[in-house]
């Protein structure tokens, strides 16, 4: 009995043993089973967790979504911590986003504003839904400080910002972005490279709605060598590009080897090409370009200037075409050499470049223009060129090769200023053309079309001109005339020699004198033809060749050849020589004809020498004679109806012949070898060679000095020792 109760107690003491062990393995999993308490949180803290989302959506599309890998919301405010943020920022019509990652931000639910202490970053215009584009390079910025409100969908900062996009990168200080509107603005310090483009401004605002850009209050453009520095300027922008530039206060420069452009003006408006490069700028109020290189200066200026340029395939760079300058426009080219400066103005000039777009190939106007050549050294002529409208073609270097002038041309020449004294050359035309040498000097001159000259007292007109600068000659061609105060003369061809002081005309030769000519006393013009005339010294020594004849009044001389020389107050004749004297005044006017092979006039002493076959018919009496030598009267000392001759000597087989009183009968015949002629007297002595006087139907006298009376016939017989003198005389038959 013992023995089983003991048996018992063991059974029981084992099976409270199982069941205690049992409680307890099942206690102990129970503790495994049940989850564990998680600690207490922070004090400042309201809630914690991770992987944290918030969105916000209108009806028909989400605004903006927001997750975060933690998330921690402060005691006490609607603030809350964010690590590891992504916030996606939806456009309007919802089919693209802008994305802002950050490391840490902070996010005030109630305001809806995101705040980024830390490095953030913002990807603009990713698609909503697929993946984003293979290969496209979104505009992606970097900066810190980041403010987000979705209230207003703006992205704000004032930290220093990095930015890349499709074709280019930059940076500023402080940006804000407004999504809704498409907005971009960079505070500070904005810079923008794109496409070689590099881009500085105080501010950037960049409105995409709108495709431009807008720079304040000053812009600065780079490309390569060329440069646009300027106040506000505003890009246009064309498929992302920028194909337009608006700028104020603009100043352009090109830097290249060997060259320098400047272009500014108040305005300024540059077109590119789809590759970038310059196409066309332009410049208004108070635009000027200055190109300076090896050749020089050249410096336009006017109201308004516009560059066009094109861009050769395969170049980087464009290069300079044409060049308008409008609204008084000027031009001004300094050679470095020792050429003249010139100055072009009009109201609009046109410059065409050369390939390569340096130098100029030629300029043209399309207004009046007005051409200044000013001298460089104390030889050179300054000239001053108007014309309803000019052109000039230019050689390499920018060295002016023609020049025309079109309407109203009018010249102005002043001399060099080591010519003292010297009048200015005046000359007018419809037309002119110039050529130059290769050192930028005009070596000719060409005007046509109503020609005018004028230069001191010296006039003239022609229908064309040529100006043969080396030389300093001057030929007018067709109806031509020159003038003074003292004379005139008209041809087919005048030349006038300044270098040499001579003077040519040729071809239907006319001319008129006012002044006192030799053997021409009287205060009357003395006229002269010929078919050529040359005036040198001065207009000293005048030569008439080819038929040439000189008068005054009935007064004449004429001969293939006359030559007045004015300081000696001489005149030859040769060649056929004929001269007229007038003697009284109408109706007893009588003249003295006289034909030689030459013939010298001096008028110290009044006397003219005719030589060979000389020939002389006054009145009723002819002589002939080897030579002859006439002396005139001073006009001042001759009576009214007085000869100016005052005698005649005529040597050399000497013959004289009159004319009978009355009737058909041959009158008075006289031979000598020498004989004289007063004619106030109206006595003839013949002397030498037997002097005979033949007196038809009376027969014939001889002696050794022989003297008759034109007036009344009487004759005187003068004999000599060892000589005897001779009467035969015929008798009537009753």
């Amino acid at each position: 009995m013992r023995k089983t109760r003991w048996a018992l107690l063991v059974l029981l003491a084992a099976v409270i043993a199982v069941v205690v062990a049992g409680y307890y393995v099942q206690k102990q999993r129970m503790v495994l089973l049940t989850p564990t308490k998680p600690p207490p949180l922070p004090i400042e803290l309201n809630s914690l967790a991770k992987n944290w989302t918030w969105s916000h959506s209108t009806e028909d599309r989400p605004q903006v979504e927001a997750k975060a890998g933690d998330f921690r919301q402060v005691r006490g405010s609607s603030r809350f911590e964010l690590a590891d943020v992504e916030l996606k920022i939806f456009s309007k019509t919802g089919d693209r986003y802008n994305l802002v990652r950050s490391k840490k931000a902070e996010f005030d639910q109630p305001a809806e504003r995101l705040y980024s202490e830390g490095e953030a970053t913002i990807v603009l215009g990713l698609p909503a839904s697929g993946q984003p584009e293979p290969g496209k390079r979104y505009v992606e910025i970097r900066t810190s400080g980041l403010t987000y409100d979705n209230k207003t969908g703006t992205s704000d900062t004032d930290a220093p910002v990095t930015f890349q996009f499709d074709n280019g990168e930059g940076r500023a200080v402080g940006a804000r972005y407004d999504s809704a509107n498409r907005y971009l603005w960079l505070k500070k310090e904005a810079e923008v490279l794109s496409g070689g483009v590099r881009i500085h401004a105080g501010e950037l605002h960049y409105r995409e709605g709108e495709s431009k850009i807008e720079l304040r209050p000053w812009s600065r453009l780079e490309r390569g060598s060329q440069t646009i520095e300027a106040g506000p300027a505003t890009l246009y922008l064309e498929a992302g590009e920028v194909r337009r530039i608006e700028a104020q206060q603009g100043k352009g420069r090109d830097l290249r080897p060997g060259r320098e452009v400047e272009f500014h003006s108040a305005s300024m408006e540059v077109f590119l090409t789809p590759q970038k490069t310059v196409e066309l700028a332009k410049g208004l109020g108070g635009a000027e370009v200055v190109s300076r290189s090896a050749s020089g200066v050249t410096q336009m200026s006017g109201g308004r200037v516009d560059l066009e340029f094109r861009t050769v395939e395969g170049s980087a760079d464009s290069e300079l075409t044409q060049v308008w300058v409008r609204e008084k426009a000027r031009v001004e080219s300094r050679p470095t050499d020792a050429s003249q400066t010139r100055i072009l103005t009009s109201e609009m000039v046109k410059l065409v470049m050369r390939p390569g777009g340096e130098d100029v190939q030629s300029i043209e106007t399309q207004s009046a223009a007005r051409l200044e050549f000013l001298p460089s050294q104390p030889s050179q002529w300054k000239r001053v060129l108007t014309s309803e409208r000019m052109s000039a073609q230019y050689m390499t270097g920018n060295r002016l090769d023609t020049l025309r002038a079109f309407g109203k041309v009018h010249l102005r020449s002043d001399p060099p200023r080591q010519v003292k004294s010297a009048a200015p050359r005046l000359t007018w035309s419809d037309d002119l053309q110039a050529w130059f040498t290769e050192k930028g000097e005009m070596r000719e001159l060409r005007q046509w079309s109503n020609f005018r000259y004028q230069e001191g007292e010296r006039q003239a007109v022609a229908k064309s001109a040529r100006f043969d600068l080396a030389g300093n000659q001057i030929t007018l061609q067709e109806n031509a005339r020159v003038w003074d105060k003292t004379s005139q003369t008209s041809a087919d061809l005048l030349l006038l020699d300044q270098k040499q002081d001579r003077f040519e005309a040729t071809g239907k030769v006319s001319s008129t004198n006012l002044e006192k000519q030799a053997l021409f006393e009287s205060d009357r013009p003395v006229h002269a033809t010929a078919q050529r005339m040359e005036s040198r010294q001065g207009n000293k020594v005048l030569e008439y060749r080819g038929g040439a004849r000189m008068w005054q009044d009935g007064n004449s001389v004429r001969a293939e050849q006359i030559v007045l020389d004015r300081p000696s107050k001489t005149l030859h004749a040769a060649g056929g020589v004929v001269s007229v004297l007038v003697e009284g005044e109408e109706p007893q006017q009588r003249t003295a004809t006289i034909t030689a092979d030459t013939l010298v006039y001096t008028d110290e002493d009044r006397r003219a020498f005719y030589k060979g076959n000389v020939r002389m018919r006054r009145d009723k009496m002819a002589v002939r004679a080897a030579e002859m030598e006439a002396f005139l009267r001073p006009a001042s000392e001759t009576q009214k109806g007085q000869s100016r001759l005052e005698r005649a000597l005529a040597r050399g087989r000497v013959e004289i012949l009159e004319t009978a009183a009355t009737g058909p009968r041959p009158g008075r015949r006289s031979y000598a070898e020498q004989a004289e002629y007063l004619s106030g007297e109206e006595k003839v002595t013949l002397r030498g060679g037997l002097p005979t006087i033949e007196q038809p139907d009376r027969g014939f006298t001889r002696g050794a000095e022989l003297t008759y009376y034109l007036d009344d016939g009487r004759l005187l017989v003068s004999g000599q020792a060892g000589a005897r003198s001779l009467t035969h005389q015929r008798l009537k038959r009753n």
